[in-house]
């Protein structure tokens, strides 16, 4: 059966245009958005997940440097937790005891934050390293940041026994980790930014530890 050449040329300009429009969507399309995103699991207590005094869900520092660097979050903030303490909330369990589902959730990155909430330098170190430990050998591609706890003072204390102890678990390992304590994020001017319990960052406390936490992801990414 035969096809008119009027006929055949009137369906080849419909296939040229539909190609032109197809070409110049993709022009829109930046190259990497078909990859797929990166992903970052954070492992914390309530300075991670949020509390009464600011930082819940999308406000918390978690999800902003997540949102800014174009990941997708896994966020495991239980207040009260840390690295030898489950806390008091029901369900409640220590760092050690969380690593496995940190593992099973293959994130391409992770932080690991705090805790203000343990107690006894020595029983964090060992836990601590412990937790790292095990997160390194389930997770052997991915890249991990520890943070180590958030304690708000008017004036900078120099040091404190448990950031020292995460510190050292995190140097026997070779892990990067920050101190905000020698760091003195909460001190000084930035004191505002702790709630009326003088503990919990505020939303802007979130969105100021998002600031100095996410240059720290940042370059994990890089390498």
């Amino acid at each position: 059966m035969g096809i008119s050449a009027a006929r055949l040329t009137g369906r080849a300009m419909v296939l040229v245009t539909l190609l032109c429009a197809l070409v110049a969507t993709d022009a829109n399309i930046p190259a990497n958005a078909a990859a797929r995103r990166l992903s970052l699991f954070v492992l914390g207590d309530s300075i991670a997940g949020g509390s009464s005094q600011g930082g819940n869900g999308p406000r918390g520092w978690p999800s902003l440097v997540a949102r800014q660097l174009g990941l997708t979050l896994r966020l495991d903030g239980k207040g009260g937790t840390g690295y030898t303490t489950g806390g008091r909330q029901k369900g409640g369990r220590p760092y050690p005891q969380r690593v496995a589902d940190a593992i099973a959730a293959k994130p391409d990155l992770v932080i690991v934050e705090g805790s203000r909430n343990d107690s006894g330098p020595t029983r964090t170190k060992a836990a601590a390293v412990d937790t790292l430990r095990r997160l390194r050998a389930g997770l052997p591609h991915a890249r991990i940041l520890v943070v180590g706890p958030i304690y708000s003072y008017p004036r900078p204390i120099g040091s404190h026994p448990i950031d020292e102890a995460v510190s050292a678990a995190a140097r026997k390992l070779g892990m990067p980790y920050v101190s905000a304590v020698r760091r003195g994020w909460f001190t000084g001017s930035a004191h505002r930014y702790i709630g009326s319990d003088g503990v919990h960052p505020t939303n802007a406390g979130h969105a100021y530890l998002a600031q100095r936490i996410r240059p720290e992801l940042s370059r994990l990414v890089r390498t």
